[in-house]
């Protein structure tokens, strides 16, 4: 017998754990100050906790070498393979079909049957075309919940800017994303897709080539469509000898069993190389007793069996502990790095890593140095890991992920430069973090460790998850960490989960969930003496009271945090809400309330260099002293605010200043006043190209001109409003148009003019289903008694 000389890879394993994972002082019981929108927590509680133990482990990964930052490595696709076979055919096919844009391909075929090697030569031979990005990304179609179109295109519009907030209406998001391509172009793969569902919303514009890879054919308008087969027998025994060239007398044997599949013929190949001294004729016969302990290799024999027998054969050659850090490697979701798979599959010197590079059972991308597990090979590792070995792998990972994420809180919490390069550090784990985050939530009831690492994962992740996950991900994070925080009666913890899920329930516009949420977090913070989470609690209650048109409420809460403001001595703050309060009391009617508080404003406005704000509160004071009926106070307010206003570049309320001061100096009447302003408003607004504000000031001065009794000025101005709302095709303008010259006319006691005025009003108030219609009917009869 050929003596058998197996190279075997030698593993040293020396990992001391102690006796837990996990100390008490972990990252867990942390708090950020930028974990949400108007949380100002003090740095100084996070890092006196930061300063407490920690364990070794933490201590030792929380900056690994091998951490990418620089955001170089996202959505980069692999070089093309080393010994690229065959498929020139394919390939020409291709060219000749895809000559219109938009360009779209499809490849479609059995898992290891070469598709996503593929994309690579495909997308050089177009890269003159479409020169610029190239993108390529693992839809994850064999995952039990793949991601959505919605969370692919958060992806990449935070590959092209990281720190972009992100609507959570999904229309809008849509929009966000075509933006963000329209702006770059290049090639975008969509590796392993589930289906139409998740490809068809991310069909890029024509400036991008779409390459999309699946099991099943995916079929779209305009697309090319290839059934990618397995190689034909003379490209196999070409590939095969090209990995392992001593294998050829053994060759048509060995690749029967492989049926054609590259994933197969490059793992036998490797294989053999590897154990190049063994003869072919006994390498041959190993392989076909693989194949037939898995039953393979009768007449039904298929496609997977040929993949089956060479992972079997392959595995059964792996040393014990290589082949322990094999299984182990199943807990990642996605690729990973060396220091992550040395740490979670207790690796210490990456040896049985380099090992399964060699063997080929594992993908190593040297354009982003990171590694990942093919498909079939996850699918077939699975049964071999055991439930004890799975449970302690996936119970690193979560510790491993648990400081990549503080690490990248650190950046973002430096800002700048920093705060990107935490975003991209995120980003790059997203799918590892995940699956940390998902072991932390499933244990924690029963493994306080796990509850650790649950609270921690959100305390420092709130920032980065509220910008890159899903809504309904986010709350199920939020949700996760309040009970673990409960669990483990971390009582600040558990008051910033409270408001984060408040938070987070207010973003998606769910009213009663997040003012039950934020009531509780209200009063646990009040029980606490938390002044901090009081604040933020009651400026989300505002905000969910806003979104709900409910003023009343919203400027309660409003004082009940002025009052909070006050008794901190913040007089810029508290200028601040009073301003605030100021517009919310006009906005609710509480004209009465927001001349008051707009005067206490006023007192306060010396501190104050924010000029837009000062404007604010001129305008609202102005509007509320409209109201009350003293016509010249309203006017002084609103002529200072305008005065300001012109002063301070980019002022978004000027135009608003300009109809209000002509209606105050109506009212008070100053005609020439109204007169004045009006005109000077209707050249600035014209400058500006506003003509929807343009038609609001004709229709203004055609009402002050007619109150002056000047019936030929006024039809001038009423007559260019209604040219310019047909020219813009503003029903809405016309009609106001209409209806202000036909009450005008009644006034002036030419009733036959105002009720054919009127009656065209009417009409179009009517079409759009106006509520004011039965008002101008009302009128339009009393005119017609009279």
């Amino acid at each position: 017998m050929t003596t058998i000389i197996i190279v075997i890879i030698a593993v040293v394993v020396l990992v001391v754990l102690g006796s837990k994972i996990f100390s008490s002082g972990s990252s867990g019981s942390s708090r950020q100050s930028e974990m949400a929108p108007g949380t100002n927590e003090p740095s100084s509680k996070k890092e006196k906790k930061e300063k407490a133990a920690k364990s070794p482990v933490e201590k030792s990964l929380k900056f690994s070498s091998d951490m990418d930052v620089s955001g170089a490595a996202l959505f980069r696709p692999p070089p093309e393979a080393t010994l690229f076979t065959g498929r020139k055919e394919i390939l020409k096919e291709i060219a000749s079909k895809a000559t219109t844009r938009p360009i779209m391909i499809g490849i479609s075929g059995f898992s290891g049957v070469g598709k996503t090697c593929l994309t690579i030569p495909l997308s050089t031979m177009f890269a003159s075309q479409y020169p610029g990005a190239r993108l390529f990304i693992d839809m994850q179609e064999n995952h039990p919940a793949p991601p959505s179109a919605e969370d692919i295109m958060r992806r990449i519009i935070l590959k092209f800017h990281p720190t972009q907030p992100l609507p959570t209406d999904e229309k809008k998001l849509t929009k966000l994303y075509r933006v963000a391509l329209k702006k770059h172009k290049g090639i975008l793969i969509l590796d392993n897709a589930s289906g139409i569902q998740q490809v068809n919303p991310l069909i890029p514009p024509s400036s991008w080539l779409l390459i999309v890879t699946s099991t099943k054919p995916i079929i779209m308008p305009k697309m090319v469509a290839i059934a990618l087969q397995p190689m034909e027998i003379l490209e196999a025994h070409t590939l095969l000898t090209r990995w392992a060239p001593e294998i050829s007398p053994a060759i048509k044997e060995i690749s029967l069993i492989c049926q054609g599949i590259p994933l197969a013929l490059e793992i036998t190949g490797k294989l053999f190389a590897i154990n190049s001294t063994m003869a072919p004729d006994y390498f041959a016969k190993k392989f076909k007793e693989a194949q037939e302990s898995i039953g393979g290799g009768g007449e039904t024999s298929n496609l997977i069996d040929g993949v089956r027998a060479t992972l079997t054969l392959s595995y059964n050659m792996l040393p014990e502990k290589t082949a322990q850090v094999f299984r182990k490697l199943y807990v990642f979701p996605e690729s990973f790095t060396a220091s992550a798979a040395s740490f979670i599959c207790e690796d210490p010197k990456g040896l049985s890593l380099t090992g399964l590079e060699k063997f080929g059972l594992i993908q190593h991308n040297v354009n982003t140095n990171r590694f990942s597990l093919h498909p079939q090979i996850r699918k077939f590792i699975k049964p071999l890991l055991k439930s004890a070995d799975r449970a302690m792998a996936e119970k690193r990972l979560a510790t491993e992920f648990m400081n990549v994420l503080e690490t990248a809180y650190h950046h973002i919490k430096k800002g700048g430069k920093d705060a990107v390069k935490g975003f991209r550090l995120f980003d790059l784990e997203l799918e590892n973090i995940k699956a940390g985050m998902e072991w932390g939530r499933k244990h924690c009831a029963q493994d306080k460790d796990a509850a650790r690492v649950c609270s921690a994962y959100v305390e420092n992740g709130a920032t980065m998850i509220g910008q890159r996950l899903s809504p309904a991900e986010c709350i199920q994070w939020f949700e996760a960490a309040l009970s673990a925080a409960k669990l483990l009666e971390d009582k600040e913890a558990e008051g910033q989960h409270l408001l984060n899920l408040g938070q987070q329930y207010v973003l998606l516009n769910r009213s009663q969930e997040a003012m039950d949420t934020l009531q509780r977090a209200l009063a646990f913070c009040k029980k606490e003496g938390d002044i901090e989470g009081q604040r933020t609690a009651l400026q989300q209650l505002v905000l969910i009271c806003l979104k709900n048109n409910n003023y009343s409420f919203a400027t309660e809460h409003m004082e009940e945090d002025l009052e909070l403001v006050r008794a901190s001595g913040d007089e810029e703050e508290e200028f601040k809400l009073l301003v605030q309060l100021t517009k919310f009391c006009t906005q609710n009617k509480e004209y009465n309330k927001a001349v008051h508080t707009g005067e206490k404003a006023i007192e306060l406005a010396t501190i104050n260099d924010d000029k837009p704000l000062e404007i604010t509160l001129l305008l609202s004071l102005g509007k509320g002293y409209a109201e009350i009926g003293e016509a010249k106070k309203a006017l002084e307010k609103l002529e200072m605010g305008l005065e300001l206003s012109e002063r301070t570049k980019g002022s978004p309320l000027q135009l608003e200043l300009i109809t209000q001061v002509g209606n105050a100096a109506l009212k008070a009447g100053d005609i020439p006043g109204a007169l004045k302003h009006l005109v000077k408003g209707l050249e600035t607004v014209r400058k500006a190209n506003n003509p929807s504000t343009e038609g609001s000031l004709l229709i203004q001065l055609g009402e002050v001109h007619m109150h002056n009794q000047d019936e030929d000025q006024a039809t001038k101005y009423l007559e260019e409003a209604q040219g310019l709302s047909q020219k813009i095709k503003d029903r809405l303008m016309e009609g106001r148009t209409l209806w202000v010259w036909s009450q005008a006319l009644g006034k002036a006691g030419n009733l036959a003019g105002a009720v054919s005025r009127g009656q065209e009003a009417l009409k179009i108030y009517e079409e759009l289903k106006k509520i004011e219609a039965k008002d101008i009917r009302t009128q339009i009869e009393n005119w017609s008694k009279d």
